[in-house]
């Protein structure tokens, strides 16, 4: 289990009976990101603790989904527990094994890769279905991995995964760079030094 998995869980885990339906019944009022839509009612309040939070990690990923627990734990009143469940779930901001250190890690100020070369990488990248297989279960969910599949060209299919990028945190636009230079290094090499 993730990090931000287990906070979810042990803040979930904390409320009463009527605090997890009140839980419940905000998140189903609480405005989404955009690309993000509600959970079910019916299948939702039928939830317990458990089956909410890899509900919640699922559709919404870790990092967004611990954002978003929080955001109705505060509108709960319950301060201290969203605080609890924030801390928990941003860790030490380790970047996960396998991703070598980019520039953009070092300089926060500068627009990540992924922003930078936005245009450039809808255009040029060649082999997609290795970038999203890379991504999938890590930044990407079997819906969004499905629907970017079921995109007819690459250019579509990269604007279907670019679609998804607003709510991704540092360490999924990593996941991505590393996707492309495990995939497309000559392509990586040449926008770099552009």
């Amino acid at each position: 289990m993730g990090c931000s998995r287990d906070a979810i869980l042990d803040a979930l885990e904390d409320l009463t009976t009527e605090e997890l339906k009140k839980f419940k019944l905000k998140l189903l009022s609480v405005p989404l990101r955009e690309g993000y839509g509600r959970l079910p009612r019916g299948a939702l309040l039928q939830m317990d603790a458990v089956d909410l939070t890899d509900k919640l990690v699922s559709c919404y990923l870790e990092a967004y989904a611990a954002e978003l627990t929080a955001l109705v734990l505060r509108d709960m009143g319950m301060q201290e527990t969203a605080d609890r469940l924030q801390k928990a779930s941003q860790g030490p901001g380790a970047v996960p094994a396998g991703i070598k250190s980019s520039p953009q890690m070092a300089a926060k100020s500068a627009p990540h890769f992924m922003d930078q070369y936005r245009e450039a990488l809808i255009k040029r990248v060649t082999n997609v279905d290795g970038v999203l297989d890379a991504l999938y279960g890590k930044a990407l969910t079997e819906e969004q991995y499905q629907a970017v599949r079921a995109e007819a060209t690459n250019p579509a299919k990269m604007r279907k995964l670019f679609s998804f990028a607003p709510a991704w945190n540092l360490t999924c636009k990593d996941l991505l760079l590393q996707a492309l230079k495990d995939t497309q290094p000559y392509l990586v090499d040449d926008l770099e030094k552009s």
